[in-house]
């Protein structure tokens, strides 16, 4: 999935092209486990309904705005989608609802477990560096948006561990370069020491099975900098890869805790992810 409308699916080493209907560029998607529609959105507003027989459905979201994340509801046949200008969307096959309480470009979205909430992660500022804060909490049977945290750091990455008992969030102070990962509880986020000078956090994953958590990150520009892996044993990240040239946007462990998978580009930046 990714510029001009391009979808691909993966069947072990083949791959097969599949018809998106859309020429935007995509940006995020997310599988309903209840029935395997995939939701997929991007750029100008675009979101489309993809099912398992390839067919595709175009949904008028009634917004322009670039999106950049979606996530379907753990157990629900409803999704949350985000994107630039404070954009937050609660859709159904059913009806699509606006969300209110953000102006920032929001960037990820990560349900708790059991689905009861989630986590949003955000800009530090909006239009004109007007501050804004950089991580709220979602509440479902409100269809609300609160404010957890403010700080000049863009919070970009987020995943709840497994148990729902705290969130991993990650992202970089845009003044000093500095990297963040911290851990929010549901109601507090406490940062995580690291040699984070010119580190730019972008993404991270909970391991299923084990505690600890693999994080990725990017670069605001070239020569600035590395893609680097650390895995997170619960006290210190340690780092287990980097690269001069490919830079991150996600991460994902597998289901079993027993390997994971980076994405990586020489063209990955921060404000792409």
């Amino acid at each position: 999935m990714g510029d001009s409308g391009q979808m691909v699916e993966v069947q072990g080493e083949k791959s097969v092209a599949v018809d998106s209907g859309t020429r935007h560029n995509l940006r995020a998607a997310s599988t309903n486990q209840q029935d395997g529609t995939m939701l997929a959105v991007g750029n100008s507003g675009t979101a489309i309904e993809l099912y398992e027989d390839h067919k595709h459905k175009t949904i008028n979201l009634s917004t322009r705005e670039n999106l950049r994340a979606v996530s379907w509801r753990p157990g629900e046949n409803s999704a949350l989608i985000a994107g630039n200008a404070g954009t937050l969307l609660s859709y159904s096959q059913s009806s699509v609802e606006s969300v209110a309480g953000a102006r920032a470009n929001l960037r990820r979205i990560s349900w708790r477990p059991n689905g009861h909430d989630a986590v949003v992660t955000s800009n530090c500022f909006a239009e004109e560096f007007i501050p804004s804060p950089n991580l709220f909490a979602f509440d479902p049977g409100r269809n609300s948006l609160s404010p957890v945290n403010e700080g000049r750091a863009d919070f970009i990455g987020a995943d709840w561990k497994a148990d729902g008992s705290a969130a991993f969030v990650v992202g970089y102070d845009i003044i000093w370069h500095n990297g963040y990962m911290g851990i929010f509880d549901g109601e507090h986020l406490s940062s995580i020491a690291f040699e984070n000078r010119r580190v730019y956090p972008v993404a991270v994953s909970w391991n299923r099975s084990t505690d600890n958590a693999v994080i990725a990150t990017a670069t605001t520009q070239p020569e600035m900098g590395q893609g680097m892996l650390y895995v997170w044993n619960g006290v210190t990240p340690e780092p287990v890869f980097k690269s001069a040239k490919f830079f991150f946007s996600s991460v994902r462990w597998n289901h079993d805790g027993t390997e994971f998978a980076a994405l990586a580009s020489s063209a990955t930046r921060t404000f792409n992810c």
